[in-house]
């Protein structure tokens, strides 16, 4: 297995963003936080009523909670109103206050507070990530990988790529028993997607949005699997934190909201608000007739989403562990008190996902 960075439409680097964040915005290695005190009953007034909210990349996936919190009006209950925006770099944006809170990696978040950015775990955004894989039509082995370009990340750095190789090879596809050189094209999954129907690359990992595509291609679905890992957190700037607890709570607690009704009635059930849904995504501009065809349980990718936005000292340790991090202590560094602040508002604990079956 090789790799390569040189590939035409490469995206920005992960690896090489972070490194640069560190040098540039970190004084050395992280102080301990003091944990937070928030009071009981109900928040006061958001202090900060207009939110900047980066995403890595502009998919219906990441839009989804935030479309629907600010069109069934949760967020405007409670004095809110949020912006999304795209960044490179969702750390870098959030740290420099570009954006107030924002979506990232795991992994990501982890070295940038190993670094010393100043941004803090707010909490979980999805609580399960889905390794589903397909190759080229007729590639049903392994030994057919030789000599061929595979997609593991769109960009390289991304820590995902190792937990994605381990899925791999847990399913006996292990990549490091092959010559096949891994590619980035670039960050999102219709960008692989159209390097794969363009027989560029001929393994790639997919997500329900892409299934339709691959299945008119006639792609192979080598893997399917569902694992419980948030495998991508909302974070917050440090400093912004500080200054604005109420309006992070009251945050939480409506996209929490908007999480519970794009799952309703539960995860592995085929939900019950498809439609309204689907149509809020229409309003924000995503074509949904693939989705609006489809009528199984996996349709608003609920699957992956826990309605508490759950985030624990074992999720940091799998990701620590699965990505080949070194260790970081969760105590230390994070604080789930307004997460668990948020979750008690709604009469809700801070429960680990449970187990579904998939696909």
């Amino acid at each position: 297995m090789r790799r390569s960075t040189s590939r035409a439409r490469l995206g920005t680097v992960a690896g090489a963003a972070v490194l640069a964040l560190l040098a540039g915005c970190a004084s050395g290695a992280p102080e301990p936080r003091t944990p937070v005190d928030l009071g009981q009953g109900e928040p006061g007034p958001a202090e900060d009523t207009q939110i900047t909210l980066a995403i890595p990349f502009p998919d219906v996936t990441m839009h989804s909670m935030y479309a629907v919190g600010t069109e069934l009006g949760h967020y405007a209950e409670e004095g809110l109103s949020v912006e999304v925006i795209t960044a490179d770099n969702v750390a870098a944006a959030v740290s420099s206050g570009s954006a107030d809170v924002g979506v990232e990696s795991a992994g990501s978040v982890i070295e940038a507070i190993r670094g010393g950015v100043e941004v803090d775990a707010l909490s979980g955004h999805f609580c399960r990530q889905n390794f589903d894989f397909a190759t080229q039509p007729g590639v049903t082995a392994i030994d057919q990988l030789n000599g061929t370009n595979v997609v593991l990340a769109g960009t390289s750095g991304d820590p995902a790529e190792f937990q994605r190789a381990l899925a791999l090879r847990e399913a006996g596809w292990d990549l490091d028993s092959v010559d096949a050189e891994i590619v980035y094209p670039g960050p999102d999954s219709a960008t692989w997607r159209e390097f794969f129907v363009t027989d560029r690359v001929s393994l790639i990992p997919f997500y329900g949005d892409d299934r339709p595509a691959l299945e008119e291609y006639g792609a192979e679905i080598i893997v399917e699997s569902l694992q419980n890992w948030p495998n991508d957190l909302q974070i917050a700037g440090s400093g912004w934190l500080a200054e604005n607890p109420n309006s992070a709570v009251r945050f939480l607690r409506a996209t929490m909201k908007a999480a519970e009704y794009i799952v309703a009635p539960g995860a592995g059930h085929i939900p019950a608000n498809k439609d309204s849904v689907l149509d809020i995504y229409e309003k924000h501009g995503f074509d949904v007739a693939d989705l609006r065809v489809q009528n199984g349980p996996w349709v608003l990718d609920g699957h992956l989403t826990c309605p508490n936005l759950y985030f624990g000292e074992e999720a940091w340790n799998t990701t620590i562990e699965t990505q080949k991090l070194q260790p970081l202590d969760f105590a230390a560094h994070v604080d789930l008190a307004y997460l668990e602040r948020a979750q008690g508002l709604l009469g809700i604990g801070n429960d680990v996902p449970s187990e579904l079956t998939y696909p």
